[in-house]
């Protein structure tokens, strides 16, 4: 009895090894040669190198935008665009993990993060206030980097904000995945399923100019992706951060707006209830049907507002 089940305990154990190989065989590497295809350019910071691109006039107000948890910086093509168009210089980024940048091992956690945009920052030579644009889990980024370095931030605009109610944050397959060793082999095999099957990349019915001007699954083929994305569950908490909110209400006088979507399934519309008596001065936006990908699904709406926000004007 004893050796059958030692005997099956090892057969499961190989099962799961060899689909875990398997699940990576053709991941490649992010090299030089990868890299060649990539626009934009690269920044050497203490964390490996960054992609980033800026785009404007050299003399132009300086906009860094930060991208959220699995789409890198070409989610913000349509926003750049008009922000470039009105004038501004706007610099954009992939967070470690994604897109065109290194894949470093580590915890991907809110010191990462801070490091990751205080290291851009510093790259660039903007040691003056700049006006940060958080998207999704770039939300609670800015908020963080606002909160621990307000000398650096002048304004914050804030499109569909993780960091409050998230949905399925919390549930069951959630919590498994953050398990390790398990959860580790759940997200090698299936990861890139669940992630592709998100509802939000089925753009069949909208405009072309309406939908994502890059390929999600391009970084995909590369090493390091899931594993960072996996550390980032782990260690950055996306919902029940209150505090980020509430500091650089109470110890900062930096603006805010941010805008929500009462149709987004995975920021839940309550966010934005929340964040009004957080920071009482936010000028707090909802744009009726509004998705998670509203701000180039619906960028005719939000990209006037980015502009008003970005020239200092009343958002209306």
């Amino acid at each position: 009895m004893v050796r059958l089940l030692l005997w099956t305990v090892g057969l499961v154990a190989a099962v799961l090894l060899v689909t875990y190989w398997w699940a990576g065989r053709n991941l490649k590497v992010l090299d030089a040669d990868a890299r060649a295809e990539a626009p934009g350019a690269f920044l050497d910071v203490s964390g490996g190198t960054l992609h980033y691109l800026v785009q404007g006039s050299d003399d132009g107000e300086i906009v860094v935008m930060v991208h959220g948890f699995s789409t890198p910086s070409f989610i913000f093509e349509q926003n750049a665009a008009a922000l470039v168009d009105a004038g501004f210089r706007v610099v954009r980024y992939d967070h470690f993990g994604r897109g065109w940048s290194d894949r470093p091992k580590g915890p991907y956690d809110e010191a990462f993060y801070d490091r990751e945009l205080m290291d851009l920052l510093d790259g660039f030579g903007l040691s003056e206030p700049v006006r940060l644009v958080g998207l999704s889990m770039g939300g609670p980024i800015v908020m963080s980097f606002a909160g621990r370095h307000p000398e650096r931030v002048s304004d914050i605009f804030l499109l569909v904000p993780a960091g409050l109610d998230v949905t399925g944050g919390n549930s069951g397959a959630a919590k498994l995945v953050r398990v390790p060793v398990i959860g580790d082999w759940i997200w090698r095999v299936f990861g890139r399923g669940i992630l592709l099957g998100n509802s939000q990349l089925d753009e069949s019915a909208l405009d072309p100019a309406n939908r994502l001007q890059g390929d999600v699954a391009r970084q995909l083929d590369f090493r390091g992706y899931g594993e960072a994305l996996l550390s980032t569950m782990r260690h950055f908490p996306m919902s029940d951060r209150a505090r980020l909110f509430s500091t650089v209400s109470d110890k900062t006088k930096i603006p805010v707006v941010a805008v929500f979507g009462d149709a987004d399934d995975t920021i839940a519309v309550s966010s934005a209830a929340k964040l009004v008596p957080l920071i009482p001065r936010a000028d707090v936006r909802i744009i009726a049907g509004g998705t998670h990908g509203l701000n180039y699904q619906r960028h005719a709406e939000v990209n006037p507002m980015l502009v008003e926000w970005a020239s200092g004007a009343t958002v209306d």
